[in-house]
């Protein structure tokens, strides 16, 4: 059999490392590798991979492995600094290391595995002679773009502003973020020590802020277009290099907006999309790079053990696509986080970290005991102060603690949907398992009814022995690309008088949903929030037993500001949609 030319658009990680991979394991492929950048022109700063990408390419290729690891500069955890103190979460590993360390050792190991690497070259998909055409060119891929619809690519930009920066600070053992007041609006770094090269530091914005500073103003009339001018990094020096501990200095930096990628397929006829081309991940989950790799390592495994190259690009994106999914499904809330984080300065700063930590899904309330004990216990008594509980009160379940609003008083966070059954609303009837409670009852047909295409067909009041009926609406939690405008409705609905919101269950994955809107409207709208859980949410587990317990689950979501209220629906586990599955990070 003949040898199978593969031509790889895109040096970065994914590009680099895939040639080298089938270098090593395709002895009967030729490999050429085109980047339109000229050698050592990479942009950039650091980047962050996980223990478990590590040990992956360590099972595949080691001598790649020992020299990034020889390099790379290993941080234990995370630290927020903000105007009310700085708190430390350990148990969060991961390694961080210059990009262009990288790019360095991924091209000699490419080129001694036999790729051969033409820089400063700009080519053209179409006129390349080759078999097979891996498209590695980025989150902004000319190629694929002029195949969009083949591809079925959907591309989402966030509306914050973010810029890549270094400093020649030492930033520790700690990936460091920073929250900073200031007279142009709230402003936020991201920053982390790396090995062989500068400290990178993120600075982002909310689109409000970067205009008041002055940013959308072009200040640079030299050098690519779009990039940082001399006047914005004095700002941002004023702002941030205090704090850090050394001056941030540009490499053709320029400020940006997320773009969220996905594909319908990822192969057309003989092309294949690979990493940042194929799919892309917030940066603040640390993902491109590692799922770059991953995509290296799948796609070459496919290629050599299957001739038939359809067969091959379907296996590969088999292999991937239930983990890309998992990493993008984790990465929106944090980006929707970032996006909006000045709402949330307001919060005691264990509240407000506890907030930041818990901001995907991807790490459980026994996990957060296990990791980082002080840091769940100060939360747990700023929630226990906040509600008015004495400092020397035992500890317990935070649904148990007492509610107050509007003049309203409730002696616990629980409670039930629709008139009890041992009595009418209002006469103390007893909750089960708990002291006496409230219930929300339905208001009768067009009683000021607020309507709204989103908003469940649905009112009601909390009634409890002797208080002041709060007006809820009844809402399922939208999905993402709605978030925004559903919360323009919220703000709309308490201006008529509504005190507060319910969130209903939904459609699979519904709690993932109905928190992370749930601590969006308590802490940007300011509205009461409740949220549906299981009737047997006290006893019964999730129906994927990996997952944290019902009472583990709204025990965080309370601390964590996302809810005020829990709502007992009048259905088992068993009978609503999965939850959704969160998986510890690793």
């Amino acid at each position: 059999m003949g040898s199978t030319r593969v031509a790889i658009i895109g040096a970065g990680p994914a590009g680099l490392f895939l040639s080298r991979l089938l270098g090593r394991t395709w002895h009967r492929a030729e490999i050429d590798v085109y980047e339109r950048s000229g050698p050592g022109d990479a942009g950039g700063f650091g980047i962050a991979l996980s223990d478990r990408t590590m040990r992956q390419v360590a099972a595949l290729d080691p001598l790649v492995a020992d020299r990034i690891g020889r390099v790379a500069r290993p941080l234990s955890g995370v630290e927020l600094r903000m105007p009310g103190g700085r708190l430390r979460y350990d148990g969060f590993p991961v390694v961080t290391v210059s990009r262009g360390a990288v790019l360095a050792v991924l091209t000699e190991e490419a080129r001694a595995a036999g790729a051969r690497i033409h820089h400063g070259r700009d080519a053209r998909a179409d006129e390349l002679d080759a078999d097979v055409v891996v498209l590695a060119d980025g989150a902004r891929s000319v190629h694929r773009t002029a195949r969009a619809e083949a591809f079925g690519t959907t591309v989402s930009t966030g509306v914050a502003r973010y810029i890549w920066l270094g400093t020649a600070a030492d930033l520790g053992d700690a990936a460091t973020m920073f929250f900073v007041p200031t007279e142009h609006g709230p402003m936020a770094a991201h920053a982390y020590s790396c090995g062989g090269g500068l400290s990178t530091v993120v600075v982002e914005l909310d689109h409000g802020t970067w205009r008041r500073a002055g940013f959308d103003v072009p200040q640079r009339t030299d050098g690519a277009a779009g990039e940082i001018g001399d006047a914005e990094l004095a700002l941002l020096n004023e702002v941030f290099a205090g704090h850090v501990g050394a001056t941030l200095v540009s490499n053709r930096s320029r400020w940006s907006r997320f773009d969220v990628v996905t594909n319908r397929r990822w192969s057309e006829g003989n092309r294949v999309l690979i990493g940042d081309a194929a799919h892309t991940a917030h940066f603040t989950v640390a993902s491109g790079t590692t799922m770059a790799l991953a995509d290296a390592m799948a796609l070459a495994d496919a290629l050599r053990k299957r001739d038939n190259l359809t067969a091959a690009f379907d296996a590969y994106e088999r292999e991937r696509r239930p983990a890309v999914a998992r990493v993008q499904c984790l990465a929106g809330p944090s980006m929707r986080w970032w996006e909006t984080y000045g709402r949330r300065m307001h919060l005691a700063p264990a509240q407000f970290g506890m907030h930041f930590i818990t901001r995907t899904t991807a790490v459980s309330y026994p996990s957060l005991r296990q990791r980082c004990p002080l840091r769940v216990a100060e939360a747990e008594a700023a929630y226990r102060q906040a509600v008015g509980v004495a400092p020397d009160a035992p500890a317990r379940h935070a649904v148990a603690e007492p509610f107050t609003a509007r003049g309203s008083h409730l002696p616990h966070r629980l409670v039930g949907v629709g008139a009890p059954a041992s009595g009418p609303p209002g006469s103390g009837a007893v909750v089960p398992r708990l002291v006496p409670g409230a219930w929300l009852e339905p208001l009768p047909d067009g009683a000021g009814r607020a309507g709204s295409g989103w908003v469940a067909g649905m009112q009601g009041q909390l009634l409890a022995p002797g208080l002041h009926a709060l007006q809820f609406v009844a809402l399922t939690a939208p999905d993402p690309a709605g978030e925004d405008d559903a919360l323009r409705e919220v703000v709309a609905l308490r201006r008529r008088g509504v005190d507060g919101v319910l969130l209903l269950p939904g459609p699979a994955g519904w709690w993932d949903r109905l928190v992370e809107f749930g601590g969006r409207v308590r802490t940007e709208v300011g509205l009461v929030v409740a949220g549906c859980v299981p009737m047997d949410w006290s006893t019964e587990r999730c129906r994927d037993l990996a997952v944290d317990a019902w009472s583990a689950r709204l025990h965080l979501a309370l601390i964590s500001a996302r809810l005020d209220l829990v709502v007992q629906w009048p259905r088992r586990a068993a009978d609503l949609a999965p939850p959704g599955r969160p998986d510890d990070a690793g």
